[in-house]
């Protein structure tokens, strides 16, 4: 289970800098795909630049990896799996109303995708190991 959570970590850190980039600079189109990458620039960004790609200011691909960040340093020194599960409910709350926004506008997005499934991953593996 161990080697899974890194993975997920790993992902979503990935997912969340691609994200980060997009919010400054333009993506290739393979990283979100080609629907939204029609929009601006023959590349990817209008989709990190929207008001939802921010909460009160600050990129959620920052606190992506401010998280990933949190959650590797507390599962290298041992922090309790409770707290450590806590820490990914926002997240996971995050990605439900921002997956439903995609899925409402008809809109593709792999690296939104990836960090989504990685929070969701994250919750389901770090609650398990919370209950054990």
């Amino acid at each position: 289970m161990s080697v899974l959570i890194w993975i997920a970590l790993l992902l979503g850190a990935a997912a969340s800098a691609a994200a980060l980039w997009g919010y400054y600079r333009v993506l290739p189109g393979w990283l979100t795909g080609p629907e939204i990458c029609r929009l601006e620039d023959s590349g990817c960004a209008i989709l990190f630049r929207t008001p939802r790609a921010a909460l009160l200011g600050v990129p959620n691909a920052s606190l992506g990896i401010v998280l990933y960040a949190a959650l590797a340093a507390g599962l290298m020194f041992g922090a309790p799996p409770l707290l450590l599960f806590a820490m990914t409910i926002p997240a996971v709350a995050m990605s439900a109303f921002l997956a439903y926004s995609l899925i409402s506008r008809g809109l593709e997005c792999r690296i939104c995708w990836t960090g989504h499934a990685a929070n969701v991953t994250l919750a389901v593996l770090l609650g398990i190991r919370a209950l054990s």
